[in-house]
């Protein structure tokens, strides 16, 4: 099962960083999420409304796009023949190495 790993084409490697890419994408928005929400004040301004606008923004476009990566993460392991057994345990490692990620992020 390994000396495959070692034999991946082009498009699969190709795949594999457009991949990692995204999930750096959605960590970089959960990031500014991070940061917005430290800089909401009191809400007595209009600032501070807008600054929640956009917190909630940020949320919801991170996890938007971080579903968009998982599906197409699952999507591209089922083209290349990951049925079974393997795809699940591909894709409970895959979730768990994205989940924890995303939520590094915010436990600084």
């Amino acid at each position: 099962m390994f000396h495959k790993i070692f034999l991946l084409t082009d498009d699969q490697i190709k795949d594999i960083f457009d991949n990692c890419r995204n999930l750096g994408i959605c960590g970089a928005i959960f990031a500014a999420a991070d940061w917005e929400i430290t800089h909401i004040i009191p809400m007595d301004s209009m600032i501070s409304v807008f600054n929640a606008f956009v917190f909630g923004l940020l949320i919801v476009t991170g996890i938007w796009l971080f579903f968009v990566t998982q599906l197409q993460a699952f999507r591209k392991l089922r083209s290349n023949g990951f049925t079974g057994m393997k795809l699940t345990l591909f894709s409970y490692t895959y979730n768990l190495l994205a989940v924890s990620l995303i939520a590094s992020i915010f436990l600084h």
